[in-house]
């Protein structure tokens, strides 16, 4: 602790000889018109602290040219513009509070604040941009109090977390199972990597990182979120339609705000998240008035509309419930209607195929066999006439073969996308995976089997077809033994 510290007194020391002051995610740059004997000596210690620490060591540009620190013992320099830039990962890895997290480090709260005006939360993280979804800790030198949620930490230096508040709160995919996204860049709302549920959030430190909060919990209450240029607007879909701006002008978002909007998120997705939101959407559809922004709206009517969404919360799922299990009598007759529809053509097929094997045997038995003489037994299987007869029985077998497979075919095919199509229609309160347990799934195995019966009695037709068109041959054979 002591060697970072005194890295990080050093730092600050050169920071009153410099004219610019710049502090990034990753790294500080520094940089003077004039370079002095007190600026070289700061440089100096610099360089020697993050060689001793094992940080990344400082490059020093002189008049646009890379200097080696060493260098800087006589008066050669003084005089010129000079640049310093430091590397932060290593030093800010030192400060780290969690295993397996990102640790970032600002030399001042002013510094820290810039950062999180230049910081869309909406946007994929780019370039060297950390990703704040991923647990993150913020090292802020200058800062009087730690605060954050459960993945981001603001702490100062030397500082431990105060107990974490547990706060389940949606992931991104839940949160875009609901709402829609519109832009040329892609969109994440993700309100675990901003909400903030412990710390003192009035102090003016926080601030900057609590309107952002309230913007991304914001976000998760819309139907629809558009990014218009660098403007956000959103659409609630209610009692009324609405477009609006998410913030409109200078709006001072307040803890309490953000309090209310954890408490209306956590509520919205912990279960009939579609439901839910739309309750809410009902009332503030209605109270908001056309020019307000979203934050402006929020502030003054979420704490009524999440009252009149949980009074009205029971009544509406009892509607529902009856309305489900209206819904799943009515796939369910569907579904037994479909199993129905493959059992009789099974029936068909089985049914098709004893009539042509006995009508085969018939014919022949009564109309032709009775009438042979067993003398001319011989001369009667290699005529002529039997083998044009039974090659017009053959073909009869397998035209009855074909146009029984190809009708029954194109009609179960028929009959399962109609009854697709009617189920996504009808489908208003079953899930997905109920529609897949209870209809889809069995109605498969029905048409399984059909898809099996017909390859059985393709095959036994076209033995039955092969068998009559060399019936002499075989009649010859079996005389034979």
């Amino acid at each position: 602790m002591t060697a970072a510290a005194d890295l990080l007194n050093a730092i600050n020391e050169l920071r009153a000889h410099a004219a610019q002051f710049i502090d990034e995610s990753f790294r500080v740059t520094m940089e003077g018109q004039a370079l002095d004997d007190a600026a070289k000596a700061i440089i100096r210690r610099i360089t020697d602290q993050a060689s001793q620490l094992g940080v990344d060591t400082p490059s020093l540009l002189i008049s646009g040219g890379s200097v080696d620190a060493a260098e800087l013992v006589d008066s050669t320099y003084d005089g010129e513009p000079w640049r310093l830039i430091l590397g932060k990962t290593k030093l800010a890895k030192t400060l780290r509070a969690r295993d397996n997290e990102t640790t970032l480090l600002f030399f001042s709260v002013d510094g820290f604040n810039q950062w999180l005006a230049r910081t869309d939360p909406f946007l994929y993280p780019s370039g060297n941009e950390p990703d704040l979804a991923e647990p993150t800790t913020i090292r802020v030198l200058g800062l009087q109090s730690g605060f954050g949620g459960q993945i981001l930490w603001v702490l100062p230096l030397w500082e431990e977390a105060s107990e974490v508040a547990d706060v389940a709160l949606p992931d991104t995919s839940a949160i875009h199972g609901l709402i829609h996204t519109n832009s040329v860049k892609a969109l994440r709302v993700c309100p675990s990597a901003f909400a903030l549920t412990w710390g003192n959030l009035s102090t003016g430190e926080a601030t900057p990182l609590v309107q952002l909060s309230t913007r991304v919990l914001a976000a998760c209450l819309v139907q629809e979120l558009r990014r218009v240029d660098d403007r956000y607007e959103v659409t609630l879909r209610g009692t009324k339609r609405i477009s609006l701006p998410l913030l409109e002008g200078e709006w001072a978002e307040t803890p309490e705000l953000l309090s209310r909007l954890i408490e209306a998120v956590r509520w919205v997705y912990e279960e009939r998240s579609e439901t839910r939101l739309r309750l809410i959407m009902d009332r503030l559809s209605i109270d908001i008035q056309q020019g307000q922004s979203l934050l402006h709206g929020l502030d003054s009517y979420l704490t009524a509309a999440l009252q009149q969404a949980r009074d009205s919360y029971g009544f509406v799922i009892l509607e529902r419930k009856d309305a489900y299990h209206k819904e799943v009598r009515e796939l369910m007759k569907d579904m037994r209607s479909q199993a129905d529809l493959y059992a009789a053509k099974v029936r068909d097929l089985v049914g098709s195929l004893t009539r042509d094997v006995l009508g085969i045997l018939v014919f022949i038995g009564f109309s032709f066999i009775g009438k042979f003489d067993q003398t001319k037994l011989h001369e009667l299987l290699t005529s002529a006439e039997l083998a044009l007869l039974v090659k017009v029985l053959a073909a009869y077998l397998v035209l009855s073969c074909i146009l029984q497979l190809a009708s029954h075919l194109r009609d179960a095919s028929l009959a399962y996308q109609e009854s697709e199509a009617w189920l996504d229609v009808l489908q208003h309160y079953s899930s997905q995976a109920e529609k897949r347990d209870r209809f889809m799934e069995p109605i498969a195995k029905r048409r399984l089997t059909l898809f099996w019966a017909m390859v059985i009695t393709g095959g036994l037709y076209s033995l039955l077809a092969l068998v009559t068109w060399n019936l002499p041959f075989v009649a010859e054979l079996l005389l034979a033994q």
